[in-house]
């Protein structure tokens, strides 16, 4: 299994994001850094098994708003797509209950 570390404290904007994950998952140059691009290389370009683990997502979330949200939500798509091949973990500090 693939194990790739994205952390938010690198993520300052929505295009660094993107070009983070085409680094770190070995996208194509041709990657259009968009969501649709997104799904489709992970559906159809990443080598399988992989786990990707997205440190600090909650300064992801401060920095890009609803655009990290977007971005989760196509990795979790993309997660029950290739079930039992591509997972998603989100790691936070601990919040308080």
């Amino acid at each position: 299994m693939i194990v790739v570390i994205i952390d938010g404290k690198d993520i300052t904007s929505t295009e660094a994001l993107h070009r983070i994950l085409k680094d770190q998952l070995d996208f194509p140059d041709f990657y259009g850094e968009n969501l649709n691009a997104l799904w489709d290389c992970l559906t159809g370009w990443i080598e399988l098994p992989l786990t990707l683990v997205w440190k600090n997502f909650d300064i992801s979330q401060k920095e890009l708003g609803s655009d990290a949200d977007n971005v989760l939500r196509i990795l979790k798509k993309a997660q029950a797509e290739l079930d039992g091949e591509f997972f998603i973990q989100i790691e936070q500090p601990n919040r308080p209950l």
